[in-house]
């Protein structure tokens, strides 16, 4: 069931660290993201993203960081949380947007038992890009301008969608809690 509650946690990492994290990305490999739709595929009608690799070094980082708040999140939910999928780091230049959809599926619950989304934002609107708001619809629908270091949490059965960039690069870290 959809709540109508949208966590936001601005200065949940420093500037310092947004920027440590992006040095990581721009030194890894970016390939097209993929949506899941009966299976995982690239359909940039839906979605004009790039999935970014990094170290190991900086994946153990980012999950024990974002590990250390899923109670606190858990807790604002009201929902029991045993783990996540681990961090993804995506990159949207100009152009890239992800439409309306869902992060949870009856159907997909198997194998991507999503309770709780996060979003981390790397990059400022007005700074690093343009654009590149969240969407929220709660039902009322909210809208998260990118601001460095920001957590952003909700449920994965609420629909949202990220508006397009217009100039820049938004770059932020995903992670699903189960």
């Amino acid at each position: 069931m959809a709540s109508s509650m949208l966590f936001v946690r601005p200065d949940f990492w420093l500037a310092s660290d947004c920027m440590r994290i992006r040095a990581a990305m721009d030194a890894g490999a970016a390939t097209l993201a993929e949506i899941v739709a009966d299976d995982y595929r690239v359909d940039e009608e839906a979605r004009r993203a790039f999935d970014v690799e990094v170290g190991d070094d900086v994946i153990n980082e980012v999950q024990h960081a974002i590990g250390r708040i899923r109670p606190e999140i858990a807790e604002v939910f009201g929902i029991a949380l045993r783990g996540d999928e681990g961090p993804g780091f995506l990159r949207y230049r100009i152009g890239g947007f992800y439409r309306r959809h869902l992060d949870f599926s009856p159907e997909w619950d198997e194998r991507f038992p999503r309770r709780i989304s996060v979003v981390v934002f790397l990059t400022s609107a007005g700074e690093q890009c343009e654009g590149g708001s969240l969407r929220v619809y709660l039902p009322e629908v909210r809208e998260v301008a990118p601001r460095a270091g920001t957590l952003v949490a909700f449920r994965s059965d609420v629909p949202h969608e990220v508006l397009p960039v217009t100039s820049g690069v938004r770059d932020v870290v995903v992670v699903w809690f189960f």
